[in-house]
């Protein structure tokens, strides 16, 4: 398990800092099942979702006209972001859906800015498929969304001086204090919180 820690002051360049945390048995069977369990059941549904609203906006009528327009024409956006609003195909119409998921089946395991960030997650794929910059987006299997953040670092996952904070879970980072890079980042203002799981080794 790995911390991202997107460090930023307002109108400076982000960067990420990458910290090891450790858990105990109990604490990583609590952060497998929200990345196993509702993160990626949740992920699953907003992007099942997310290929329905694009299925319906491509059948529309102010789609069809769109595309049929020259690429310069001022009216094809205009004709493309109505079809999107009509058919709740935006990143808020997800990001709103996956906090009705999270709210209906996940309160315990996820908070609503990670609910919303997977929504954003699902969005993004099915908006790079409908522009066709990539294939159909696959559905997550088992141990396979490995990784959860959060919108900010005021609420959900969160850093707090040398742990990570989240649905009452506590993760103490391990730093190295002889570490000038990391030193360094984390004088810095913390803008968000990645948890990445990865295995290593066997």
């Amino acid at each position: 398990m790995l911390l991202h820690s997107g460090c930023m002051v307002t109108r400076t360049p982000t960067f990420i800092h990458e910290l090891p945390v450790r858990t105990t048995h109990r604490a990583m069977r609590s952060v497998n099942t929200r990345l196993d369990h509702a993160a990626r059941q949740l992920y699953n549904a907003c992007l099942g979702d997310a290929l329905r609203r694009v299925r319906l906006l491509r059948e529309s009528r102010a789609y069809q006209q769109a595309r049929a327009l020259p690429k310069d024409d001022p009216d094809r956006n205009r004709l493309f972001d109505a079809a999107r609003d009509t058919h709740g195909f935006t990143d808020d119409a997800l990001q709103a859906y996956a906090i009705k998921i999270r709210r209906q089946a996940f309160p315990g395991h996820l908070d609503a800015r990670t609910a919303q960030k997977l929504g954003t997650r699902a969005f993004t794929a099915a908006d790079k498929y409908l522009r066709g910059r990539h294939g159909q987006p696959r559905f997550k299997g088992r141990r396979q969304l490995n990784t959860v953040e959060g919108k900010s670092n005021d609420g959900g996952i969160r850093w707090r001086t040398d742990h990570v904070e989240w649905l009452g879970l506590r993760l103490p980072a391990i730093i190295d204090p002889r570490d000038e890079v990391t030193t360094y980042a984390l004088k810095q203002r913390v803008k968000y919180v990645r948890l990445v799981r990865r295995r290593l080794g066997s």
